[in-house]
């Protein structure tokens, strides 16, 4: 990397930031849980070891560089070095701050621009979502579903609605993991609200913040707020952790004070608060859990998640070792750097094997198709489940336990009736 001459423009967008990287104290705590640290051993590719480089370009030190942006973009946003950290360092806001200063002083990268064009058109995103399986080298894409847009969804099932339900698909469900939507849309109608996917949905804004790009996140967060604002839905959900923690963290900072920041659940906190007194099927399943970083550190959801599992009749939660260690799929970082990526899906995968258990369950899109991909790639059948298709599973079990109860009572009620002839 070159040295920054006298005339280089100063890193103003990493100055706020610099009580928060100096008390970083190099500890090297957070290597111990560092995804991309533990698979590479390379200190550049360790928070501490950002955290370095970081410090080195706001003093002048160290110049802006492609290689500086490429070891940026390996960071996973995992959040697990944040939670380790005795000194509280907000490492993530600060490679935040970092991916945007170098977007500022280098410009975006080609492949940067081909996604920031294809993620801030809903037309071309739709257009374009056969190749986002290729984009992210996984060779099995979605499902034959796809998620209906229409004004409003209801339940078809002649039942007085308990409320609207606003439901953000998101891209990975939209374009690869059509599946949990459908299931989703099940679970909201079974349990009595209507359904309501409106036109036009964009991107929440993830990807453009991972390539620094704020200024057109913001302008997603805009369009889908002001989107969102005009349903007069009783509330949001969304089924991608990622998604989740876009709303609920990174709104309150993108829009401007006279836009409203939609109010957003995720799934699993509408299941908590919708599922119990359901009546429930048995689910004859042996399970265990992968803990999404955004919805875990991320959204603190993890022991919900549990809860929500654990209540499902006849379901069995085998936990894992390292059930809250990132899978490795990072979004835009799985593009950039596959090696990485696959690498920290295996180490996931065989935590996974170990259990014995027939499937894994996962509560975002993204962690399903990684490890998925991790698994097929080992050669294992195991099956890998949103949560919200595990609770689909239970409501549809009960719905055939009552109709076989029906059919049993009439076949009682024939037979009685010949008896007596």
């Amino acid at each position: 990397m070159k040295r920054k001459t006298a005339s280089h423009t100063p890193p103003s967008l990493l100055e706020p930031y610099r009580r928060d990287i100096e008390r970083c104290v190099k500890c090297g705590t957070c290597s111990a849980v560092c995804p991309t640290f533990l698979r590479e051993r390379r200190e550049s590719q360790s928070a501490r070891g950002r955290m370095v480089l970081v410090k080195a370009v706001l003093d002048g030190k160290l110049a802006s560089s492609a290689l500086f942006k490429d070891l940026l973009a390996t960071c996973t946003t995992c959040l697990a070095c944040e939670s380790s950290c005795p000194n509280n360092v907000p490492v993530t806001m600060i490679i935040q701050a970092a991916k945007e200063q170098a977007v500022a002083e280098l410009g975006p990268g080609i492949i940067d621009r081909i996604i920031s064009g294809v993620l801030r058109h809903p037309a071309a995103l739709s257009a374009t979502a056969w190749l986002a399986p290729v984009a992210l080298h996984y060779k099995n894409g979605s499902s034959e579903f796809s998620v209906r847009r229409s004004k409003e969804e209801k339940s078809g099932r002649g039942e007085k609605s308990k409320g609207k339900v606003a439901f953000f698909p998101g891209c990975a469900v939209n374009s690869m993991q059509k599946d949990i939507g459908k299931a989703v849309i099940s679970v909201l109608g079974r349990l009595g609200y209507e359904v309501v996917i409106p036109d036009g949905l964009n991107c929440c804004g993830r990807p453009l913040l991972s390539l620094g790009d704020r200024k057109i996140a913001g302008e997603l967060a805009a369009y889908n707020s002001a989107l969102f604002t005009a349903l007069r839905a009783d509330v949001i959900v969304t089924a991608c952790a990622s998604c989740g923690l876009t709303f609920k963290k990174e709104y309150p900072k993108l829009l401007r004070p006279s836009e409203k920041t939609p109010v957003v659940l995720d799934i699993h906190e509408f299941l908590a608060y919708a599922l119990p007194g359901m009546p429930m099927g048995s689910v004859r399943r042996t399970v265990t859990y992968h803990d999404p970083c955004h919805l875990g550190r991320g959204q603190g959801l993890s022991g919900m998640v549990r809860s929500i599992l654990r209540s499902l009749p006849g379901l069995t939660l085998v936990e894992m070792n390292n059930a809250d260690r990132c899978c490795g799929f990072g979004g835009v970082m799985r593009i950039t750097h596959q090696k990485l990526s696959d690498g920290i899906a295996e180490d996931k995968a065989r935590n996974i094997i170990a259990t014995e258990a027939s499937a894994v369950v996962t509560g975002c899109p993204g962690c399903r198709m990684q490890i998925a991909n991790a698994l097929k790639r080992v050669g294992t059948k195991i099956a890998v489940l949103h949560t919200v298709q595990v609770v689909e599973e239970a409501l549809r079990n009960t719905e055939a336990a009552r109709s076989r109860r029906r059919t049993t009572g009439d076949q009682n009620i024939v037979n009685e009736r010949e008896n007596k002839k």
